[in-house]
């Protein structure tokens, strides 16, 4: 696992921002069935402004005094998680794919905590203008995340790759992304965000499932058992 954080760590982006590293989990590099899990973007304290200029945002903003810095830092969030049962609202996505993944009963999956298998990163790499909502994409947004993205998947290598936000899966489709991993032999997926309601509520585009069902059918179909 010192590996993959040191080689993502040299990624420009997150030389400017660590706290938007990846989670890995301790479990990830022995794991038969290797998932990325990708939401779509962190959120900040009511009235934080300093990241709402995408084009300043990704030149690089000093964010050491920023008092609400950690509320992007990933792998804090889901170890903070972990440890606590996914106790807080602001954890359902986490707890909703936890469970997920369990009840799949796919290896490596089904295990008391199956976020120690997997990676986990937003797609976007600026957090949304607005607590709680979602991020306005601007064209540096589409071409900075698809880029970050691409290179963390080139280092993480999985062999699954799910999108649990509908609008990064339409971003990373545009800027050719999803095609790039077909034609990598890298399986891969949208479903809902795993931490709103429709992520219990049959639709059309998931064939009459439920979002929850559509990712625990298709872990199931496309993993190694």
């Amino acid at each position: 696992m010192d590996t993959y954080l040191q080689e993502l760590a040299a990624i420009e982006h997150y030389k400017k921002y660590p706290n938007l590293l990846p989670w890995v989990g301790p479990g990830y590099e022995n794991a038969q069935n290797k998932l990325l899990v990708l939401g779509e973007s962190h959120y900040l304290d009511e009235g934080s402004n300093y990241h709402h200029d995408p084009v300043r945002w990704y030149e690089g903003v000093d964010i050491s005094q920023c008092t609400d810095r950690h509320w992007m830092h990933t792998a804090n969030i889901i170890q903070n998680g972990l440890n606590n049962g996914w106790k807080e609202k602001s954890k359902l996505i986490y707890k909703n794919i936890s469970k997920a993944l369990i009840e799949s009963a796919v290896t490596g999956f089904a295990v008391d905590e199956p976020f120690a298998e997997i990676c986990y990163l937003n797609y976007f790499q600026r957090p949304a203008e607005k607590t709680g909502k979602s991020i306005n994409v601007s064209e540096a947004d589409a071409r900075t995340s698809a880029s970050v993205v691409t290179k963390v998947i080139s280092i993480l290598n999985p062999g699954l790759v799910v999108f649990s936000s509908t609008l990064a899966w339409r971003s990373a489709t545009k800027s050719g992304l999803i095609n790039l991993l077909k034609e990598t032999g890298i399986k891969c997926a949208r479903v809902p965000h795993a931490g709103m309601p429709w992520w219990n509520r049959s639709s059309k585009k998931y064939g009459g499932k439920t979002g929850k069902q559509y990712f625990i059918d298709f872990l199931r179909d496309a993993a190694i058992n």
